[in-house]
């Protein structure tokens, strides 16, 4: 590969930071010849958290996560790997991912460019073919019949200026299938048609085009459909809305409307991490427990001048919601600990990891903390516990407990779910 065309796309890519322009960047991250995708050494590339893929032209990076590295068997399982994806993506709630995973089975390529084509394109077609969509389309024409309203600074300038009194500028909503949702679901279909060279996913875009036929050829941007109003009645479409940004985000260096050569979709295994277990958690636990996400209502300190500073965000704040009123934090780790991480007295954890979130529990006044890690290998090693005793009274103490879940499972994927709420459940009722 060309390392210094891909070292510019990857810095393009950084530049625009789809999917964490909400997250707070260090100063390190704010370099002009910063990104985080792949280290470079000499020829060498070197991943780092993010997974996904990276296209230009013929050339193809795709990157999955390092949970996989310590079975080499996952290597020859790509089609596994995918699937454990978007068995994440299916609980992530503050990224919203488009995607069925109920259709992975029926797909016959395992490369990822073409898997998220496909996921796209049959989500298009199920939409158009089984829930056309027609909404009140905002026109501005001249006409000599009036309609809807007159638009007299318009018709003034365009009409009477040149003695075309009988063109009467008006502004009215016809009720339309020709409409901006419609349109931005052809314009991607085309980008995607384009790209893709597997014969199933152009069948079906040909047939998304196929439909929208009446509906006019015109390209748009993200910030076009960002201001596409849905009717409530049609929300499955704030799906289809949120897949033609995920494309149109990643349209980078264009010359062509209609080009969608170079393009990736790079997805942050930190935050996926933090984001599957949460929504894990409200789907499963919410009965038992409010599942705040991210919450940072609580300052760290204040200073001398009455000034809150050092804002604190948890990735998860559990409440229970019986008499109790029982706290956690939980804290996710998207870090693999060595083999031996058991024969460490540390166990493989950070100290400034605990420093941070014993200073949290300590001004949430919150006796539970809770450090999430995914598995590293097919066998869950049991938690291990400390105890952090208050240097003014030893008697309040605060509990921490550093746990791995069944993150991922080459040979028993189908009962992850199950597996995953036992250890749970197991874990919180004996903190």
């Amino acid at each position: 590969m060309d390392r210094e065309s891909l070292e510019g796309m990857l810095l393009s890519i950084w530049d625009s930071r789809i999917f964490t322009r909400d997250i707070e960047l260090f100063d390190s991250e704010k370099d002009k010849n910063y990104q985080p995708f792949l280290q470079f050494d000499g020829n060498l590339i070197r991943a780092n958290n993010y997974v996904g893929f990276v296209q230009n032209g013929s050339e193809l990076i795709e990157i999955y996560p390092k949970v996989f590295k310590s079975d080499t068997s996952a290597i020859h399982s790509k089609e596994l790997m995918l699937k454990h994806i978007f068995y994440w993506f299916r609980y992530c709630r503050k990224w919203r991912f488009p995607f069925n995973q109920a259709k992975l089975n029926t797909i016959e390529t395992t490369q990822f460019p073409e898997l998220i084509i496909n996921l796209i394109a049959n989500q298009f077609l199920d939409a158009v073919s089984n829930q056309p969509f027609t909404m009140y389309q905002e026109l501005a024409d001249a006409m000599q019949t009036p309609r809807g309203s007159i638009n007299f600074k318009r018709y003034i300038t365009n009409s009477i200026s040149y003695g075309n009194y009988q063109r009467i500028e008006c502004d009215y909503e016809p009720f339309l299938f020709d409409n901006k949702v419609n349109r931005s679901i052809k314009y991607c279909s085309r980008l995607l048609l384009n790209q893709t060279k597997f014969y199933e996913n152009q069948r079906i875009l040909q047939d998304v085009i196929f439909i929208l036929d009446e509906v006019d050829d015109l390209p748009c941007s993200v910030h076009d459909i960002e201001r596409i109003a849905i009717n409530s009645f049609f929300e499955d479409y704030e799906i289809i809305l949120d897949s033609c940004k995920l494309i149109l985000n990643q349209q980078l260096y264009s010359n062509s409307s209609y080009d969608l050569s170079q393009w990736c979709l790079l997805f942050p295994m930190e935050y996926i991490f933090e984001d599957f277990l949460a929504g894990f958690l409200e789907s499963w636990f919410s009965n038992d427990w409010k599942v705040h996400y991210q919450k940072s209502d609580m300052y760290l300190a204040e200073t001398s001048e009455g000034k809150n500073v050092f804002n604190m965000q948890h990735d998860i704040f559990l409440t229970a919601k019986d008499d109790s009123k029982r706290k956690i934090i939980v804290d996710t780790k998207y870090k693999l600990r060595s083999t031996k991480f058991k024969d460490d007295p540390k166990k493989g954890i950070s100290q400034n990891d605990l420093y941070q979130m014993i200073s949290y529990a300590f001004k949430r006044g919150c006796t539970d903390i809770v450090l999430v890690y995914p598995n590293i290998s097919e066998s869950i090693m049991p938690p291990d516990r400390f105890i952090v005793c208050s240097g003014f009274d030893e008697s309040e103490k605060i509990n921490v407990t550093a746990m791995e879940i069944p993150f991922w499972s080459l040979n028993n994927f189908d009962q992850l779910d199950i597996r995953l709420k036992e250890i749970i459940n197991w874990t919180i009722n004996r903190i």
